[in-house]
């Protein structure tokens, strides 16, 4: 009879609690300045190859270790912060579980050197895969330096799901910049070989901000301070005139730990609702309670926090920041109900837009949705180019088998409409517009186009239908063309770019230059954007471009696509017709037509339907009809 039920060795262990702990460099440089910070440091050094998948070199000036502690320090499930199941009701440090050196020293080779006050020398230990390989005595400072190198080099199927250098610097970039606002009155630096990427030198949470996120957004961020009970809500917040496309600049902070939650995220999107504007409010954070109030062994990367009492955290959150929009003197208010009280579940809140848990002092009236109905003309079976078309890239090349569905028009004349241009994605039912009907547009919320004929309807919606445009043109120009025509900008717009962004335009300048979007260096953190792509608003350019660079630093383990489909998907997210936006006839027309051309017209880049059809036969069945005429 053999025994089918083994343990694991420790080796083994430690690899399975890495893939846990350690996703990519960026959680290396977390976890260990995170260790610095508890050993008291105030002065941390970061040095970065190959955007830390070859080197990552973390030095610091805190306490160091002993010889015995550092034999201990790689062993998994040994830490200085807790001794018992008590102590995790006043942990006041970054790290506790003692997973962290253990893993990382398990898929790379590390070199831990070190000397405490007390030491007269350092001692450095050796480590490969897990197995000690060797100990030194060194002659080093006090304070600790870790050394790794080839990060999952036993390992490599995990190596293969990280991504471009500029891509991994820039998610160090982002760690970096979320430890350096929480510490303010510590001094970092950040190198990628011989080129520094930031430098904070200690002072106040506004200068961390200037040195972070930029001189221009930290001098007019409004600053706020706001108890509630037992809990304290502080920091910055931009005005609502100054959103984002993206919530990627929102840090929060539970005492100095970086964290994310849903019910923070969303009481500060619901005191900005008020004021009407689109967009996500750039803020940073620090909520402030007692320990057993909250709990930080939710994830194992400590990414989360769960709190007690949920509805507490949300009202003094929104009251802090509510507060301090009106002592800023807003002006652009629309409507402010007063919040009185919550349900118990804050869940509903956090998952639905529409404020069900929230009771206002005066009525919220409704309104139907805004529609714009244009009849459009169209001779039987054609759409007309418009006279200056929206979407006039070249199409992408196809089969000789399909030329024939969607072929290329000279510039200026019409374009067949196939009776086989419309194929329900579910159904695999023809969809056809009866050519002896005049075909009207209806815009419908300002998201959907409604296409009617004797059949029944198109329903299109123009944000998905749009990225699936652009993102066949940008493969198209990403490949072949020589580049999208821009529009040159009479007075260039001075953008201030984060350390993350800023690594990212670096690798993928040639690329956005390609894509209609020209940026010049202005000094410090500031970029000069002298064109954008002439089919965007320029009131959109800052938006767009930013949202592009958020699409890129995206997780990519997940998406299969290549680097060159990648940043054609970016570029179609960033800069498509949004929902929301009115569409003129002609526009609507353009959209449709260029839809017609593309090679996969049914679903989005990101994988979302852009149209579908509903039969006349099927509306004369909800509505029990026996045939149309009775």
């Amino acid at each position: 009879m053999s025994i089918k039920i083994h343990a694991l060795s420790d080796i083994v262990i430690n690899q399975i609690a890495a893939g846990e702990v350690i996703e990519r460099p960026a959680s290396v440089v977390k976890e260990l300045v995170e260790n610095a910070l508890d050993a008291g440091a105030n002065e941390i050094r970061i040095a970065i190859e190959s955007g830390g998948k070859d080197l990552i070199r973390i030095s610091d000036n805190g306490s160091g270790m002993d010889p015995e502690d550092l034999e201990l320090c790689p062993l998994r499930h040994t830490t200085s912060k807790l001794r018992s199941t008590d102590d995790f009701l006043k942990i006041a440090t970054n790290g506790f579980r003692g997973e962290a050196v253990a893993s990382i020293a398990s898929i790379s080779k590390l070199r831990i050197e070190t000397r405490s006050e007390s030491a007269e020398i350092g001692h450095a230990l050796l480590i490969e895969g897990g197995h000690v390989e060797g100990r030194e005595t060194v002659v080093r400072p006090v304070g600790t330096q870790f050394l790794v190198q080839n990060l999952f080099f036993n390992t490599p199927v995990r190596r293969t799901f990280l991504g471009s250098d500029s891509l991994e610097t820039a998610k160090i970039s982002d760690v970096v910049t979320r430890i350096a606002l929480a510490h303010a009155d510590k001094r970092f630096e950040l190198k990628q070989g011989n080129r520094e990427l930031f430098a904070g030198a200690p002072g106040s949470l506004r200068d961390r901000v200037a040195e972070t996120l930029g001189v221009g957004l930290a001098k007019q961020m409004i600053a706020f301070d706001h108890s509630e009970g037992l809990i304290r809500v502080h920091g910055f917040v931009t005005s609502p005139d100054e959103t984002r496309g993206r919530r990627n600049l929102q840090y929060f902070f539970l005492g100095k730990r970086p964290i994310f939650n849903s019910v923070i995220a969303k009481a500060v999107q619901r005191a900005y609702e008020p004021y009407g504007k689109a967009g996500y409010p750039v803020v940073v954070l620090f909520l402030e309670m007692q320990g057993t109030e909250y709990d930080v062994n939710v994830h194992p990367a400590k990414r989360e926090v769960r709190f007690s009492n949920e509805n507490q955290v949300f009202l003094a959150v929104h009251h802090a920041l509510r507060s301090a929009l009106m002592n800023a003197g807003d002006n652009s208010l629309i409507v402010l109900p007063e919040i009185h009280s919550l349900a118990p579940k804050i869940e509903d809140a956090v998952r639905n837009d529409s404020p069900k848990i929230v009771e206002t002092a005066t009525p919220i009236a409704m309104s139907l949705p805004e529609t714009r109905y244009v009849p459009v003309q169209i001779q039987p079976q054609v759409v007309a180019t418009p006279e200056r078309p929206r979407w006039d890239a070249k199409p992408v090349a196809r089969p000789a088998e399909t030329q024939d569905l969607f072929s290329q028009p000279e510039y200026g004349k019409v374009v067949p409409l196939s009776p086989k241009l419309f194929q329900s994605p579910s159904g695999n039912k023809p969809m056809r517009i009866d050519s002896a009907s005049s075909v009207r547009f209806l815009q419908w919320s300002k998201t959907y186009i409604i296409c009617e004929d004797s059949q029944g309807m198109l329903i299109i919606d123009q944000n998905a239908a749009s990225q699936r445009i652009l993102y066949e043109q940008a493969l198209q120009i990403l490949e072949h063309g020589k580049g999208v025509e821009a529009q040159e900008l009479l007075f260039p717009e001075i953008l201030e770019m984060t350390r993350q962004e800023i690594e990212l335009l670096r690798e993928h300048t040639e690329g956005l230059s390609k894509l209609g979007f020209h940026l010049e260096p202005f000094g410090g953190g500031s970029f000069h954007l002298r064109s954008i792509p002439i089919h965007l608003p320029i009131s959109r350019a800052e938006t767009a471009l930013r949202d592009f660079l958020h699409q890129i630093i995206k997780p990519i383990g997940q998406d299969s696509t290549g680097p060159r489909e990648a940043l054609a998907k970016a570029f179609a997210h960033g800069s498509a017709i949004q929902a929301g936006l009115a569409l003129g006839a002609e526009e609507m027309s353009a959209l449709l037509e260029g839809l017609v051309l593309t090679q996969e017209p049914y679903v989005s880049p990101y994988g979302r339907p852009t149209l579908f059809r509903l039969p006349l036969d099927e509306i004369h069945r909800k509505f029990r009809r026996i045939d149309s005429s009775t």
